[in-house]
């Protein structure tokens, strides 16, 4: 038999999805559930913890329990935590391959629909990042996922931008990782690669050619898919030279 915190949290949560309650409105007390399923304030808790870790409900201490209001950044948040929080270890690979299957289309769609504020702000970044001290990893890494942010703005599709945002975020600590000192990557080869195909991307939005932008990130992706399994592999044959 499940737990009794188990049960309230998805009966709880079963109202919220069949919309019994809106987004924003106040949900019964802590008391209330209480006497509905029979049980104490701390397994009540336990439930209200878990729907709010889950982003479902907003805990607002002196007034009480609601459902969590709708918005972009909540549904970002969510997949934020999700990534920040997984243990799989295949997730950079897996993150890289979901890359590769989505943005070459959000090149092509941005070269379409960019407009010249979208245009400036991508050669604002670039530039940034050509002028970006050739030691600063961490720098480089974050003017990176800037970039790949940019264009999906320039896609001009909101539901876009929330699936890739989470995934951006996780770029500077997986370039971190690929491009660390020890690693098997040389700096200037990073850096001319990371630059030209950023170049290639920028000048295929710029001049509305969407078959060459998709062209350009599938291209900057399967290098990104190459640098990861390099350093797979080099930190495999040091663990065997460890043993």
């Amino acid at each position: 038999m499940r737990p009794l915190n188990l049960r309230i949290e998805q009966e709880i949560e079963r109202s919220i999805r069949n919309r019994d309650y809106s987004a924003g409105e106040k949900l019964p007390t802590e008391n209330e559930y209480c006497k509905k399923f029979s049980a104490s304030r701390t397994v009540v808790r336990e439930a209200l913890k878990s729907l709010n870790s889950k982003g479902l409900v907003d805990i607002k201490k002196g007034s009480g329990i609601y459902v969590t209001e709708l918005s972009t950044k909540g549904a970002m948040d969510m997949l934020n935590f999700y990534f920040e929080m997984s243990q799989d270890k295949d997730l950079v690979y897996n993150t890289i391959k979901a890359r590769q299957y989505f943005e070459p289309e959000i090149a092509a769609q941005a070269a379409m629909r960019r407009t010249d504020a979208n245009l400036r702000n991508l050669k604002t970044s670039l530039d940034k990042l050509i002028a970006c001290p050739l030691e600063n990893v961490e720098m480089e890494t974050e003017l990176d996922r800037e970039f790949h942010s940019l264009v999906t703005d320039s896609a001009a599709n909101p539901v876009v931008k929330i699936i890739m945002e989470p995934i951006f975020n996780l770029i500077p600590k997986h370039n971190k990782n690929v491009y660390g000192k020890d690693g098997p990557i040389d700096d200037s080869d990073r850096r001319d690669s990371t630059v030209r195909y950023h170049i290639g991307i920028y000048e295929a939005i710029k001049n509305k050619d969407s078959r060459e932008a998709y062209y350009q990130m599938k291209e900057s992706l399967l290098k990104t898919e190459k640098n990861h399994l390099a350093l797979m592999e080099f930190l495999k044959q040091n663990d065997s030279n460890l043993q």
